[in-house]
């Protein structure tokens, strides 16, 4: 079993449980928190981008780019599905359900010859775009969520 399925959890379940729950009062408030949570969640993920850009552009020897690559991708797709649960189903079912992705993909995502299918997102290498496509559209679209609690209702 890959690491590399797992490794990108901690960051994006702890940044959702930063987040903690909202209280009555903050939907009142002139401070707009949404957005500084959306600000929080790129920024995490800019940083991973950041501290494997000189792996990925081959600056440092002896180190699989493809790998770091991966666990970026996985950092995304993670960090949106668990900011579109807290949205949807509350902090606590959020944390959930990127390790249920990463539990599901990791005894179900491969095949017989252990290539990833194709909706093992995870698991698949990191030149399949459909994973960099979905990922990128699941962050974005766990980012409207979050900042949804800014708009006026």
């Amino acid at each position: 079993m890959p690491v590399i399925l797992f490794a990108p959890l901690a960051p994006a379940i702890t940044l959702n449980t930063c987040y903690g729950t909202s209280a009555p009062i903050e939907s009142t408030a002139l401070r707009r928190v949404a957005a500084l949570d959306s600000l929080l969640a790129v920024t995490v993920v800019a940083g991973m981008a950041a501290a494997t850009a000189p792996i990925a552009a081959g600056w440092i020897n002896g180190v699989q780019d493809d790998v770091f690559e991966q666990a970026l991708r996985n950092l995304i797709c993670y960090t949106g599905l668990a900011l579109i649960g807290r949205a949807i189903a509350g902090i606590h079912v959020s944390t959930v359900l990127p390790t249920l992705l990463a539990l599901i993909v990791s005894v179900f995502g491969y095949g017989a010859e252990q290539v990833a299918h194709w909706w093992a997102w995870p698991a698949a290498g990191a030149s399949d775009t459909l994973s960099w496509v979905g990922s990128a559209a699941l962050l974005l679209v766990g980012l409207r969520y979050t900042a949804k609690g800014d708009f006026p209702r």
